[in-house]
């Protein structure tokens, strides 16, 4: 196997850009374009206006913090971690602690960044930020008026269980319970709490 990891340059060529439709949480950009192997086409993109944030709430004992909500989109329930958009100057690590509280009703000393991701990197530029919360505390719950959510404590093994036989879906929530997993086989979390994680 190649360890060869050198980038391309871009391949595609923009004739034109138009904006077809805009609002307050995205924009659509059309693109007259050649594409890599020469012929004409077009190419439009989803541009959401806020970065996404995630946060993984885990206590000292190892149980994550898990929201429940219906995704007008999907048609269906969701579980998932508190999760939202940055507002316009809003640092992630800030949007990170409103949505938790606004979400869980629960604060954080410590905050870690533990994922960056492109999220549907074929129809949009999305990103997402993902952070793993702990030395939990009580706060305010306090959701926004179009939320109706439901607040579960799991252990996390059990949330993991959900993520590989795909009752969880939602795709930061399965990327940061992946992630806290690896951390917690490989030691990049504190012992106690790893092993509070992975305590059957």
């Amino acid at each position: 196997m190649s360890d060869d990891w050198e980038e391309d340059s871009n391949p595609w060529v923009v004739k034109s850009l138009t904006r077809p439709f805009e609002n307050p949480w995205f924009v659509l950009d059309r693109h007259e374009v050649i594409h890599p192997g020469g012929a004409a086409g077009e190419y439009t993109v989803i541009r959401p206006r806020r970065l996404a944030v995630g946060v993984l709430p885990i206590d000292s004992d190892g149980s994550v913090h898990m929201v429940g909500q219906w995704r007008f989109s999907l048609g269906r329930y969701s579980w998932e971690m508190p999760e939202g958009g940055a507002e316009s100057g809003e640092a992630a690590l800030d949007c990170a602690r409103r949505e938790l509280e606004e979400e869980s009703g629960l604060t954080a000393s410590t905050f870690t960044k533990i994922l960056e991701l492109d999220m549907s990197n074929s129809l949009t530029d999305e990103r997402a930020v993902i952070f793993l919360a702990t030395d939990l505390r009580p706060g305010t719950y306090k959701p926004e008026p179009v939320e109706v959510l439901k607040h579960k404590r799991a252990r996390f093994l059990d949330v993991l269980a959900r993520v590989c036989d795909g009752r969880i879906r939602d795709a930061m929530t399965v990327a940061a319970v992946l992630r806290a997993h690896h951390m917690a086989v490989t030691g990049a979390l504190p012992a106690t709490l790893a092993r509070a994680m992975l305590a059957l």
